[in-house]
């Protein structure tokens, strides 16, 4: 911590799985910090920045919903949203904080109330795709931030085919994270005929498995040139 503290910072990425780093930053005295979610923005990340997020339509970040909910959906949101800042008190930022506080003193600030102060939240989203929800200028989307054009090579034939013939393309895939195979039949049915109601559009998945028959217009692959594929949208 010494070093830290020494080497002065500019600015500090703390991420928002754990809430530690935020109290290594506070330590080391940087001149200013910036909280980064990896993904979409996080619940209690947007609890803690006064974010209002009405149950009504802003359902809890792994709900399985949308933005438009029946009754008992509601009811859920309401106490998704009640007890997740509970939860990270509980077993997350509290124990954290006493940590903190066993090795620089019983003053040290509570956890939760150094992440009210974060000048600034970076979400790894992007407001086109994402469920609609409140926001603030300091809450910045930054999804696709680091594609650029000169990263993109020329696609191999049997995709280029098939663009050059669709009026637009979809590039649908999960990453790494969640393998679309494991998917309850009926989600996978339900995606493929939403797609197949778009015959214009060719529609580009990874997906690993043979269990399923595709429209005419979906395509799986096993590994697929995103970034070759997404370059057209920067063209």
């Amino acid at each position: 911590m010494d070093k830290f503290e020494a080497a002065e910072f500019d600015v500090v990425f703390t991420h928002m799985y754990e809430f530690c780093p935020i109290g290594i930053q506070h330590i080391g005295k940087a001149k200013t910090w910036v909280w980064v979610n990896s993904g979409a923005l996080w619940d209690y990340v947007a609890y803690f920045m006064g974010l209002p997020l009405p149950p009504s339509y802003a359902a809890p970040m792994m709900a399985d919903v949308g933005d438009s909910l029946t009754f008992m959906q509601r009811f859920k949101s309401i106490i998704g949203h009640t007890i997740t800042p509970l939860f990270v008190y509980k077993f997350s930022a509290g124990p954290q904080t006493e940590i903190f506080r066993k090795h620089y003193g019983s003053n040290f600030p509570h956890l939760t109330d150094i992440a009210k102060e974060a000048p600034l939240v970076f979400v790894n989203s992007n407001e086109l795709y994402d469920l609609p929800r409140p926001t603030l200028h300091k809450i910045v989307n930054i999804g696709g931030l680091g594609m650029k054009q000169a990263s993109a090579k020329p696609l191999p034939k049997e995709y280029s085919d098939l663009i050059e013939k669709a009026d637009s393309v979809v590039v649908f895939s999960f990453g790494s994270v969640a393998n679309a195979t494991l998917m309850p039949k009926e989600w996978k049915e339900a995606f493929l005929g939403a797609f197949s109601r778009f015959p214009k559009t060719q529609f580009f998945l990874r997906y690993e498995g043979s269990d399923i028959k595709p429209p005419k217009n979906v395509h799986f692959s096993h590994w697929l040139p995103q970034v070759d594929l997404l370059r057209m949208f920067f063209l």
